[in-house]
């Protein structure tokens, strides 16, 4: 009895501590933080938000690569800077030209609701400045357009500096003079230095087709015989002083050396030569030679380096004083050139776009000139080309749709039809012909006067001429008739 009741106890016992052990796993549940791996699941979303936005900072560095769009974008201006050394009068001159296109364009809004910023900076026609300057304008300022200078190893040399930085920093680089090799550069490697527009006949044709017209009034308005030839020095007028020739991919491009032409396209014969020294002050000798070859034309050929009023003064006390002279660049352009050389430019020829009756049919040139003389200022063609390039890329970024988006501006630039530019017509400054003016302008007659009484200009190519050129009739109001001798003026004009 006693072993059966300790048997049941002992299966009490037992089944109490079976039970107690089947409880144990109760605690299992607490892996109840399944919640917690769905915890994250409902966070996901916050996770993803971001990326949603990441599209917004990417898409500007897609169209308008590196940082430096961020400035403008901030000011809401398009910079437009000036590398010019402004101790060259022509150079200040475009400075002023560069303002009053700005000024004008932000009274009208701007570009697309942009205001433009004019920055200038100096560089003292030194390499090395220019560079900095050109870097610090492109890199530091974020100048969407950029103005230079047109000497031709400043160019060059900006030209590779700009290839370094353009498709980080994209830019528009514009250049008056400076030697053809840069038009070179943007024909034969595009896509390196597309960001060059040269405001300027290619070398062949600025030393011939433009300065043809001078020998046109030399024959058949003076009745001239025999010529001089004054040229200067420099790399731009090496086609004229020796003949050239330029292959390229889109064709060859060249002329003779104006000796050469001159005696067999106008049956003139060239009785002296010169090559002018840039920074050449004593020019008797050189004119007392003309005098004695029996020269009857003296033509110059020369930029803002050569001292044209220094070889006016000279000119009109020398025994070359009652040969017509004519000169295609330099102060002598200027209608303050009377007052400059006392009176001793009278009966001189020049190339002049720096007076208000000139007979041109575009409507904005003579308020331009006007407006740049009641600041006093005086106009030569890179003047107007200053004005008028503006202007162009104005146009050029409006078509393109973005000011910022810099290859779909120059690809406006170069399928343009500018009508606006103040002295020339559309046709001789198409950036895109595929031919060696590419990214240039194309050679044509310009607008010579003589000096009268006064200092008043009196313009005298051949109306057939201009006619030939496809210059409008009202280009054509001209006076070759009215031309008269230095000699004859002297007497006259007193």
């Amino acid at each position: 009895m006693k072993m059966g009741k300790m048997m049941i106890g002992l299966g009490l016992i037992l089944a109490v501590v079976l039970l107690g052990c089947t409880e144990t796993p109760k605690p299992a549940p607490t892996p109840v933080p399944t919640p917690i791996p769905t915890t994250p699941v409902e966070k996901t979303p916050v996770i993803t938000t971001p990326v949603q936005t990441t599209p917004i900072p990417t898409t500007p560095v897609e169209k308008t690569p590196g940082v430096v769009t961020t400035p403008p974008r901030l000011t809401g201006e398009i910079k437009v800077c000036a590398l010019y050394d402004t101790r060259i009068p022509a150079f200040k001159a475009n400075v002023e030209a560069l303002k009053l296109a700005i000024e004008e364009i932000n009274a009208q809004g701007g570009i697309m609701g942009k205001k433009l910023e004019l920055i200038h900076q100096d560089t003292q026609r030194k390499v090395d400045i220019a560079i900095t300057a050109y870097r610090s304008a492109v890199i530091e300022k974020g100048c969407k357009v950029v103005f230079v200078e047109g000497v031709s190893e400043e160019v060059m040399a900006l030209l590779e500096e700009g290839a370094k930085i353009y498709h980080s920093n994209p830019h528009i680089m514009i250049s008056s003079q400076a030697g053809m090799e840069s038009t070179l550069k943007v024909i034969e490697d595009y896509e390196k230095y597309k960001f060059f527009f040269r405001s300027l006949p290619s070398d062949p044709e600025m030393n011939y087709k433009v300065t043809k017209v001078f020998f046109d009034i030399a024959k058949d308005v003076i009745g001239a015989k025999k010529v001089a030839l004054l040229l200067e020095d420099a790399a731009w007028t090496k086609c004229a002083r020796e003949g050239c020739t330029y292959n390229t991919k889109f064709g060859t491009v060249g002329s003779k050396a104006m000796k050469d032409w001159v005696k067999e396209e106008y049956g003139l014969e060239v009785v002296y030569i010169s090559n002018l020294a840039v920074g050449e002050k004593n020019f008797l000798p050189i004119l007392e030679t003309a005098a004695a070859r029996g020269a009857e034309f003296i033509f110059v050929l020369s930029s803002w380096y050569t001292d044209t009023t220094t070889l006016t003064k000279q000119w009109a006390s020398s025994s070359a004083r009652n040969i017509p002279i004519a000169f295609f660049g330099g102060t002598a352009q200027w209608m303050t050139a009377w007052n400059l050389t006392g009176g001793a430019s009278l009966g001189t020829i020049v190339m002049t776009y720096d007076y208000e009756a000139i007979p041109l049919a575009n409507p904005n040139t003579a308020g331009v000139i006007k407006k740049l003389h009641e600041r006093g200022i005086s106009l030569d063609t890179s003047t107007h080309y200053a004005y008028s390039e503006l202007m162009r890329v104005k146009e050029a970024m409006e078509r393109a749709g973005n000011p910022e988006d810099i290859d779909a501006v120059i690809k406006a630039m170069e399928e343009l039809e500018f009508k606006n530019h103040t002295i020339h017509r559309a046709e001789y400054m198409f950036f895109g012909y595929k031919n060696p003016n590419f990214h240039s302008y194309t050679g044509g007659p310009t607008m010579i006067a003589q000096f009268q009484c006064n200092g008043k200009p009196v313009y005298i190519v051949p109306s057939d001429v201009l006619a030939k050129g496809g210059y409008v009739e009202e280009s054509q109001k001209v006076q070759p008739d009215a031309y008269k001798s230095p000699a004859e003026l002297r007497k006259i004009c007193k």
